[in-house]
């Protein structure tokens, strides 16, 4: 790809996103194919793992403050601009700001994008490639965030972008989209009138204000004038009549955290309503918010969660996105990549390079903002194969392949987490030994140790960080660590011995129970499955006997199988009809 690097500024921001590509050379387990049908006496192995050096396309999404700007051009100086470089892609009502600098410390054109068109280009690309993209914020549920399955088929959407202002924008295809309306009260208006009634010139600060304030306080409700509920018309008592109203009649001075809270709920009710007039009016359901003035804050999803409900009669949801804040960059790239057709491929997040959702904010965490001035990053790994969805299953945005939410089920997620944690060692031992020959393998191995538990306790405190935790997502974590640090799979040789053991026996084992009668030969089936699963990751007990007695295998594991206290069997045609199959304690 010729755009190596792309500058996108929000308008009155303090926050600068940068794009860039690259290209990753990393290890990869490869399996050659080999004739399963050979005898058990032939010599040459039937299977076997090599590893082989591949080239993989990364694209980088990179926030930092404005503050910093001048270590961002310099890294752009060093490691980005190539000789084919000569223009830098940049969108933003504030990318003016500094197309000067720009052009003169990298010595390159600044061509500025239209800011939405990179806006839905950005949010057509994570909703496409990025699992769990979407969700629904509920503040006070057991779970806050509750992601959305992708949907095959992402059109048509509301897009409600809110920065100094409103848009709406319906989005009806790849390249078809029309802003039907929006509003001068916005992002812009809260933070300027907070301003004006708190001194505080923070956004970030003022939403810290508004989330420890009562709006009660200040507005006026319909209790207040009715002194109840007004029930003819369908209001209750707790419902704002008058955003502010209460300063109007009361002789007090009210707290900044109460002004700002009020001030939130009224633009955030005013943006909620134009919200659902125009998903009505459109017949739309999905509606996504973006903008600054969500940037994944709590208070600001839950106020806008609040006020679609209300209005739609918990109709229409008001859907998040994990990555909002790089829409515009990545839309910004991939306008500047369009030759090399980057839609044309499947990309997919790469977990170890990646901060996820709820990273902390500069504003409160300066020991992080000290490194460099970058705070939240996003990886995306070009795929081998485009993905698409499974042409047999019979409703794809149903299909759920995880038994298990560990995002939801906090026993269950300390469990695995623990399990996770604890097999760490034993991971990093294999890791080692899958390259004995290469010296500096203790070394990645150590890295890969810290970078993966690190991971392990960010997700104890945000399992939400990379959309719905599941077993496999722990294990894609695990999997993107390893890669990090050139272990492209730490088992690959006890699978090749074992798969290579297993191969020989395959014909002996297919003859013998051909043999068997019907019965026999279903009990020996399902005998076999329990045992074969008794070798799948999980259980504590099965890790510590393989870890204890190496020459544990597919006989010893049959042997140990729970008594069968009863076993019943009708067939008709080689089809069973109904089966029953007890298990108890030997």
């Amino acid at each position: 790809m010729k755009s190596s690097a792309i500058w996108r500024t929000p308008r009155g921001g303090s926050l600068t996103k940068l794009a860039y590509y690259s290209t990753v050379q990393h290890k990869v387990a490869k399996v050659r194919s080999f004739d399963h049908k050979a005898k058990e006496t032939d010599g040459d192995p039937l299977y076997e793992i090599s590893v082989q050096e591949e080239i993989t396309a990364r694209l980088h999404f990179i926030k930092f403050e404005n503050a910093y700007i001048e270590t961002c051009l310099d890294f752009i100086k060093d490691h980005l601009v190539n000789t084919e470089t000569k223009v830098i892609k940049a969108t933003g009502g504030g990318a003016h700001k500094f197309k000067d600098l720009i052009e003169k410390k990298l010595k390159l054109k600044v061509d500025k994008e239209d800011e939405m068109t990179c806006l839905i280009k950005g949010c057509n690309f994570v909703l496409k490639n990025i699992p769990h993209e979407a969700f629904v914020y509920a503040r006070h549920a057991d779970s806050e965030f509750r992601f959305q399955n992708t949907h095959p088929d992402i059109f048509p959407y509301l897009l409600i972008n809110i920065g100094s202002g409103v848009s709406i924008v319906k989005v009806e295809s790849e390249d078809k989209f029309e802003r039907i309306g929006g509003s001068s009260i916005g992002g812009g208006t809260f933070w300027g009138l907070g301003a004006l009634l708190t001194k505080t010139k923070r956004f970030d600060e003022l939403l810290q204000l508004a989330s420890k304030g009562q709006h009660t306080n200040v507005d006026m409700l319909v209790k207040d004038i009715y002194g109840g509920a007004y029930g003819s018309l369908g209001l209750t008592g707790d419902l704002i009549a008058s955003s502010f109203g209460k300063s109007a009649t009361t002789d007090k001075e009210f707290s900044k955290e109460d002004m700002a809270k009020s001030l939130l709920h009224m633009i955030s009710n005013d943006i909620g309503q134009l919200a659902c007039l125009y998903a009505k009016l459109h017949n739309l359901t999905r509606v996504y918010f973006g903008g600054f003035f969500i940037r994944g804050h709590p208070v600001t999803m839950h106020t806008i969660t609040y006020s679609i409900n209300f209005f739609t009669k918990g109709e229409v949801q008001a859907l998040f996105l994990r990555h909002e804040g790089y829409l515009g960059a990545i839309g910004a790239f991939l306008k500047g990549a369009e030759e090399d057709n980057p839609n044309q491929y499947s990309w997919g997040e790469n977990y170890a390079g990646s901060s996820g959702l709820m990273s902390v904010s500069p504003e409160l965490n300066p020991v992080q903002r000290a490194r460099s001035g970058t705070f939240d990053m996003l990886e995306m790994d070009r795929l081998e194969r485009q993905l698409v969805n499974l042409p047999l299953l019979q409703d794809p945005t149903s299909y759920i392949p995880d038994t298990v939410d560990l995002t939801e089920d906090a026993l269950s997620r300390d469990y695995w987490l623990f399990c996770f944690e604890d097999a760490l060692d034993g991971v990093v031992k294999r890791a080692v030994a899958s390259q004995k020959d290469q010296p500096e393998a203790v070394e990645r191995a150590e890295k890969f140790r810290q970078k993966y538990r690190h991971k392990l306790q960010t997700l104890r405190h945000q399992p939400f960080a990379y959309g719905s935790l599941t077993v496999r997502s722990l294990l894609d974590t695990r999997e993107h660590c390893l890669n990090e640090f050139n272990f492209p799979d730490p088992y690959s040789k006890i699978k090749q011995k074992e798969n290579d053991m297993a191969l020989k026996y395959y014909l002996k084992v297919v003859k013998s129970v051909e043999e068997l009668s019907w019965e026999q030969r279903q009990f020996t089936l399902v005998k076999g499955l329990l045992a074969g699963n008794v070798f799948d990751w999980g259980a504590k007990a099965v890790s510590d006997v393989l870890e204890s007695d190496p020459d544990f295998g597919f006989e010893q594991a049959k042997q140990q199988l729970q008594g069968m206290k009863t076993f019943k069997l009708s067939h008709n045609n080689d089809k069973i009809l109904n089966h029953k199959l007890f298990l108890t304690d030997k």
